[in-house]
C-alpha cells in the first residue's frame, strides 16, 4: 500500500504541476485569439487543462485511498508492535512507571506514525514532485528563472531542515512534561478516594499546578520557535519569489517571454509559494511528531530486564519438584538471598513464615523468574527455570497474590481468565469452591457484572475470592499462595480453607501467610529471616520449641503476625 500511495499521489503531483504550462498554452491562445486568431487552439488548451486537472484528482484520489491504508495500518502495527514489546518489560519496570505515562507513550508513537504518512505523503511528497516538475518547465521556459527558483527551493528546504532538527529537543521536552502530566493525573483519579478521605485535594490541585505550568513553558517554547520559523520563511518568500518576478518582468519587456510564458511562471510562483509557506509549519508538525515517537520510543524500546534464553524450551511439569540450589538474589546493593538452599518434594505443601523484609514475597517472585538471580538456580523436576520460556513457567503455577489483580471486565471473564476454554459450569463450581458464588449471583448482572478498574466495585474479600475461584480453575500443579486469606473474615476464612484443601490437592505448595492459623495444616514450615532458613518443620515441632517461629506464636494478637 505503501509503494501505491506514493507513486499515485506523485503522479498526480505532476499531473497537478504540469497544469500551469497548459494555462501558459491557454494565455497564449487567448493572446493569438485577441490578434484575429482562430478560437480553436484555445478551446483545445481549455480541454486539455480540464483533462489533465481530471487525471491529477483521479490519481490523487487513489493515493488518497491507498493512503489511508498505510498511515491507519501503520498505526495499528505501531500501538499492536509497542504493547507487545512493552507487556515483556519485567515487575520492575512498571512499578518505576506511571501506567498512564506508559500508555500515553504508546498512543503518542502510534499517533504519530499516522501524522508522519500524512506529512510525508501530502505535504513533502507534494512540494518534492511539484518543485521537480515546475524547475523542468521553467528550464524549458527561462533557465535564468529556472536557475532562481532552484536556489529558492534549497535554500529555504535546508533552513527549515535545520530548524527542524533544532525544535526536535524542545518537542521532546514539552512531550516529556505532557506524559508526566497524564501519568501524575491517571495516578491521582486512581486514589481519588485517599485524597478525598485525608482533605488533600488543594494539595493535588496546586501540585498538577505548578506541573502544568511547566508544561505550557516548555510546550510555549516550542511553539514560538514555531513561529520564528514561519516568519523566516516568509521573509525568504518575498525575496526569492519578488527576484523570480522582477526576473520574468524584466525578460519579458525585452520579449524573450511570451504573454504565457508570464503566466506560467506567475502560476509556479503562486503554486509553490502556497507549498513553501506550509513547509515551516509541517517541518515543525513533522519535527514535534518525531521527538514525541522519539521520546516514546526510548521510554518502550529497550532491552527486557528478564528475556527468555534464545534456546528456550518449554517447560513439562511431570511431578512438580522445587529445588532453591544456593540461590543468591540482591536488590540492587541489598542482598535478599545468600546461598540459599532447600528442596520441596512433589506435591508437599510448605508455609513461608518470617517477619516483614524476610524475603517471602521476593522467594515467590523469583519462582515466577520476574527477576534473574544473582548465582543459584531454581529447578522444577530438576529443570533449571532460567531456561525454559517464561509463559511455560507461569502457566504450570497458579497464584493467589495480597492484591489480587481484577480487569475492568464481567466476573466471569476474571475467574475464566485462569482458564479462557472452562465452560459457563466449571467457572461457577470455581466460584462454588471459593465461597464466591453466593455473592456474585446477589449482584444485579450475577456473572456479567463488571468489577471497575482493578476490582474496585468489589470489596477485598470479594477480590481476593475471585482470584481463589481463577486460581482453582487453572488447576496448574504448582501453587503459590501469597496472603491468600489476608482480606477475608474469620467466617470467610473458615469457608474458604475447605476449597483451599481441595485445590491443594495433589499439587506442590508454597503459602505465606501472617496468619499462622492458616498454616497449621502445612506439612511443612520454613521460617525465614533475613534471607535465610532459620528453622523448618511442622506446626507442632516448630511450637513446641523457643524459636523465632513459637515467638511468633505468642505474640500473635487476633490471628496477626506481630512485626
Amino acid at each position: 500500500m505503501a509503494v501505491l500511495a506514493i507513486f499515485m499521489a506523485a503522479l498526480g503531483d505532476v499531473f497537478g504541476a504540469s497544469v500551469s504550462y497548459v494555462f501558459k498554452l491557454i494565455a497564449n491562445a487567448a493572446a493569438a485569439l485577441a490578434s484575429g486568431g482562430s478560437p480553436d487552439r484555445l478551446l483545445w488548451a481549455c480541454a486539455l487543462a480540464i483533462i489533465i486537472l481530471g487525471f491529477a484528482k483521479i490519481f490523487w484520489r487513489i493515493g488518497g485511498f491507498a493512503g489511508a491504508r498505510w498511515a491507519t495500518g501503520a498505526s495499528a502495527t505501531a500501538r499492536y508492535a509497542l504493547t507487545s514489546y512493552v507487556t515483556l518489560h519485567s515487575r520492575a519496570y512498571f512499578s518505576d512507571r506511571f501506567a498512564g505515562s506508559i500508555m500515553n507513550k504508546i498512543r503518542h508513537a502510534a499517533s504519530g506514525m499516522r501524522e508522519i504518512v500524512d506529512v510525508t505523503l501530502w505535504e513533502f511528497l507534494e512540494l518534492a514532485v511539484n518543485a521537480l516538475t515546475s524547475f523542468v518547465i521553467a528550464w524549458l521556459t527561462s533557465p535564468l528563472v529556472a536557475w532562481i527558483f532552484l536556489a529558492w527551493i534549497v535554500v529555504i528546504t535546508i533552513i527549515n531542515i535545520y530548524l527542524g532538527y533544532k525544535r526536535v529537543p524542545l518537542a521532546v521536552r514539552a512531550h516529556d512534561l505532557e506524559t508526566q502530566i497524564n501519568g501524575a493525573t491517571v495516578d491521582l483519579l486512581t486514589n481519588v478516594s485517599a485524597m478525598q478521605e485525608y482533605a488533600r485535594r488543594e494539595f493535588e490541585i496546586e501540585r498538577l499546578k505548578g506541573a502544568t505550568q511547566d508544561r505550557r513553558i516548555a510546550h510555549l517554547r516550542s511553539w514560538y520557535f514555531g513561529e520564528w520559523t514561519r516568519a523566516l520563511n516568509s521573509a525568504l518568500l518575498v525575496v526569492f519569489g519578488g527576484a523570480m518576478v522582477l526576473t520574468t518582468v524584466s525578460l519579458a519587456r525585452t520579449g524573450v517571454l511570451s504573454v504565457g510564458d508570464v503566466v506560467l511562471i506567475i502560476m509556479i510562483i503562486f503554486r509553490i509559494e502556497g507549498l513553501l509557506q506550509s513547509l515551516g509549519s509541517n517541518f515543525n508538525k513533522f519535527s514535534e511528531t518525531w521527538g514525541e515517537i522519539e521520546e516514546s520510543l526510548e521510554e518502550i524500546i529497550h532491552p527486557h530486564e528478564v528475556p527468555d534464553l534464545p534456546d528456550a524450551s518449554a517447560l513439562g511439569v511431570s511431578r512438580g519438584d522445587i529445588s532453591f540450589a544456593a540461590v543468591t538474589f540482591s536488590y540492587g546493593e541489598n542482598k535478599v538471598f545468600d546461598n540459599l538452599t532447600f528442596h520441596i518434594p512433589a506435591g508437599q505443601r510448605v508455609g513461608l513464615v518470617g517477619k516483614s523484609g524476610a524475603g517471602k514475597s521476593t522467594l515467590i517472585r523469583l519462582m515466577l523468574h520476574h527477576h534473574n538471580l544473582d548465582s543459584g538456580i531454581i529447578a522444577i523436576d530438576t529443570t533449571d527455570i532460567a531456561s525454559v520460556t517464561q509463559e511455560s513457567l507461569r502457566n504450570a503455577i497458579s497464584i493467589v497474590p495480597q492484591e489480587p489483580l481484577l480487569f475492568h471486565r464481567t466476573i466471569r471473564e476474571n475467574i475464566a481468565y485462569g482458564n479462557p476454554k472452562a465452560s459457563e459450569e466449571e467457572v461457577i463450581h470455581a466460584a462454588q469452591l471459593a465461597q464466591a458464588h453466593d455473592f456474585i449471583e446477589r449482584l444485579p448482572h450475577g456473572y456479567d457484572a463488571l468489577v471497575g478498574e482493578r476490582g474496585i466495585k468489589l470489596s477485598g474479600g470479594e477480590r481476593q475470592r475471585v482470584a481463589i475461584a481463577r486460581a482453582i480453575l487453572k488447576s496448574a500443579p504448582i501453587l503459590l499462595l501469597d496472603e491468600a486469606t489476608s482480606a477475608l473474615d474469620s467466617e470467610s476464612e473458615v469457608a474458604i480453607q475447605t476449597a483451599l484443601r481441595e485445590l491443594m490437592q495433589k499439587k506442590t505448595v508454597i503459602a505465606i501467610a501472617h496468619r499462622l492459623s492458616t498454616l497449621r495444616e502445612m506439612d511443612r514450615i520454613i521460617v525465614l529471616d533475613r534471607g535465610k532458613i532459620v528453622e523448618e518443620g511442622t506446626h507442632e515441632k516448630l511450637v513446641a520449641g523457643s524459636g523465632i517461629y513459637a515467638q511468633l506464636w505468642r505474640h500473635q494478637a487476633g490471628g496477626f503476625l506481630q512485626d
